[in-house]
């Protein structure tokens, strides 16, 4: 049957004459949205659905424009289906609850805008109140009828031509921007203003701008205002700078213009830290400062990091380190910092960034790659913090030297302005972390410079050689690189929490921090029997890491065990020391470079002192056999300063006489004395080449 209906209809549809088909009108235009012939047909609509008034014929003239093409045998009429005995198919559904019309959505939300009233027209600024500025968070509404955007307005009059009368001009200058405060440093310098400003993405920021931005032509100001997401008119430059300057905010707030302590509190770029924290403000001129960045949580921090570094005294010693720069203040301590040395592969990079991550995300990390001037801007952005620089390779080994001196200095370099007068120097303050397969002086060798005790004591040398290179303890893991892996994915998830805990506690903290200090300097672990000024200062270094992990494990920042950041800073120090060797560093640089010295030109310069006629070119001094059967050089005054080029030659002096390689001074300080050489008297520096070499070997 149904079949017989289908080829009928079929037969219908391509067998009629066209002039059988019913015409179809075309659809009429649309009525526009507003008109009285759109709400009548709206009215119309809604009025049948209502009542059903002339449902049957529109029913039938619906038929007829949906079946034009034959008649259709009638459909029997079905029940509802209420899904009563059915389970989970289509025709057994649960009712579906009444869904409202969308004008009754759109009524909805509007009266909970408040749609009931009508918006409030603001009064336009008096004419006698004109020329003035005004900030429009929203959009709104002039009692003229006009309606303002959002932003900063320079209501003002026109200039009129001739005998025309000035009217009222409103113009829009940039997005909503309002001067909140005025600031300035301690000394009363530096000024700037705190803006807060809505940027193109909707969210309020705030900004301490420093004032010095508005000179010249104001287009740096509009960089970093642009950059930071606020729009600007571009035909209104002047004018932007004319309405932060137009009144001078009564609030003031202090201003610090580098991370790091001011006063009692601490300032980071985002934050400031500790007792009267809403007094200051970190201003800067740079739009944002990265380094800080927060993720994870301090619980992930400890669990993944802080927990890994147990039984690990490498590993450990470096996360003191980075709680270490806050300190430096606290215990009126100068900078400097260690250098871990070792193969590639063996996790100095890894223990590098946990250290990081103490402070922030992977954006924190220094590289060595860069001039002195460069890393002077790195030190004063991480003032008071840690300063990570890694691989030493990538640095000039000739700038190696006034890098290092710089850094544990605290000091830049000494500029003068365009007028001549000196210009104020860049000062910071950091404990330093460094990394590299080369220590410091076999870095500054390569440039054909010689190492001062100075940089050495500065930086101090640590190997990075344990049992897994900087690990001891695997925590687990199958191999170090393993360990190594893990600690580096877990720094990318949680960073810059556990510095933060620590200021929280360390700025309410009113212990005396020195006192501390000296009474972990005193430990005889920091004062080995052979011990001399260079060695105890290094030792104060390894002690306030020890005071470092330790006030950071009693805070509850590390989870670590008590004294546990004490014996992995011990641990440093005797490494430090077995890898320098005991004694003073000049003093084994002097006896090492007259060595040296000799053992290339002991026959090339030097002749028997009993044949002062032998040819010798350049020389440098004659020898004779001493008791013991060796050589007593005897180095004229030119020989002997060139062999101890590079060291204060009086200084080098004593240091010779005290190891016994020289004869002691007379009694009028003379320390050459006088020799018969070939038949003449000549003055002579005696030098015992086996006491030389003794003393080198053995300091």
């Amino acid at each position: 049957m149904a079949n017989d209906l289908l080829d009928t209809a079929t037969a219908d549809l391509f067998g009629a004459d066209v002039a059988d088909v019913p015409l179809i009108e075309a659809n009429p235009a649309p009525i526009l949205a507003g008109t009285a012939e759109r709400e009548e047909r709206e009215l119309n609509s809604s009025l049948k659905n209502v009542s059903g008034l002339g449902a049957a014929e529109d029913a039938e003239a619906d038929c007829a424009l949906l079946h034009p093409f034959g008649d259709v045998p009638d459909v029997p009429d079905v029940p509802p289906n209420n899904g009563a005995g059915s389970s989970g198919t289509a025709g057994g559904t649960a009712d579906v609850p009444d869904v409202p019309a969308l004008a009754d959505l759109i009524e909805a939300a509007t009266a909970g805008e408040g749609g009931d009233t009508e918006e409030t027209a603001v009064p336009s600024v008096p004419e006698d109140e004109r020329p003035c500025f005004k900030v429009y968070d929203d959009w709104t509404l002039l009692d003229t009828g006009r309606r303002l955007r959002p932003g900063v307005w320079l209501h003002g009059m026109s200039k009129p031509k001739k005998e025309e009368m000035p009217v009222p001009v409103d113009s829009w200058v940039c997005g909503p921007l309002h001067i909140e405060a005025q600031t300035f440093d301690g000394g009363e310098n530096n000024f700037g203003r705190l803006l807060r400003f809505k940027n193109t993405a909707g969210r309020w920021r705030s900004w301490a701008m420093p004032m010095e931005l508005l000179k010249g032509d104001g287009s740096d100001l509009r960089g970093e205002l642009l950059a930071m997401g606020l729009e600007l008119d571009p035909l209104a430059r002047q004018t932007l700078a004319r309405y932060l300057q137009e009144r001078t905010p009564k609030k003031r707030i202090r201003c610090a213009l580098q991370v790091g302590w001011c006063g009692g509190v601490f300032v980071l770029p985002d934050a400031v830290i500790g007792p009267n924290a809403a007094g200051v403000i970190f201003q800067s001129g740079e739009r944002s400062h990265d380094e800080h960045g927060q993720a994870g949580t301090l619980d992930g921090w400890q669990a993944e990091i802080a927990a890994r570094a147990v039984e690990n005294p490498l590993f450990l010693l470096a996360l003191s380190a980075a709680f270490a720069g806050p300190l430096l203040k606290r215990t009126n301590t100068e900078g400097g910092g260690l250098h871990f040395v070792g193969d590639s592969s063996t996790g100095k990079t890894t223990i590098l960034e946990a250290a990081c991550s103490v402070w922030g995300g992977p954006g924190y990390r220094r590289s060595w790659r860069a001039t002195a001037n460069g890393m002077e801007g790195a030190a004063a952005l991480l003032n008071d913090c840690l300063l990570a620089l890694d691989e030493i390779s990538e640095c000039d080994p000739r700038e190696v030297g006034a890098i290092v001196y710089s850094l544990g200095n605290g000091r830049g370099k000494q500029r003068a302005s365009r007028t001549g007068a000196a210009r104020s120097v860049t000062r910071w303050q950091a404990f330093i972390v460094s990394t590299g397969e080369r220590t410091i002086g076999t870095t500054m060798m390569e440039g054909g410079q010689r190492t001062k005790a100075g940089q050495a004591v500065r930086l101090l040398d640590i190997p990075a050689a344990r049992r897994f290179g900087c690990f001891d303890e695997l925590h687990g893991m199958a191999t170090g690189t393993a360990l190594s892996d893990a600690i580096k994915r877990a720094a990318t998830q949680h960073h810059g929490r556990a510095g933060r805990a620590f200021l929280e506690r360390l700025t309410h903290d009113e212990r005396d921090m020195a006192g501390m200090l000296e009474r972990l300097k005193a430990l005889p672990a920091f004062n080995p029997a052979e011990a001399e000024g260079q060695d105890k200062r290094a030792a104060s270094r390894f002690a306030l890491l020890a005071l470092a992990g330790e006030l950071a494990t009693e805070y509850g920042i590390t989870g670590w065990p008590e004294q546990a950041a004490l014996d992995a800073a011990v641990i440093g120090f005797q490494a430090w020391r077995t890898m320098r060797g005991g004694g003073n560093d000049e003093r084994r640089q002097i006896l090492d470079k007259l060595a040296g010295f000799l053992e290339r030109h002991g026959d090339s310069r030097f002749s028997d002192w009993t044949a002062d006629g032998a040819a010798i070119r350049d020389r440098a001094g004659w020898w004779k056999p001493d008791d013991v059967g060796g050589r007593l050089y005897l180095f004229n005054a030119d020989g002997l300063r060139e062999a101890l080029k590079g060291f204060d030659f009086k200084r080098a002096l004593d240091v010779l006489e005290s190891c016994g390689v020289i004869p002691k001074a007379s009694a009028t300080g003379e320390r050459s004395k006088t020799e018969n050489v070939g038949g003449r008297k000549v003055r002579v520096y005696p030098v015992r080449a086996d006491a030389l070499h003794g003393v080198g070997n053995g300091a």
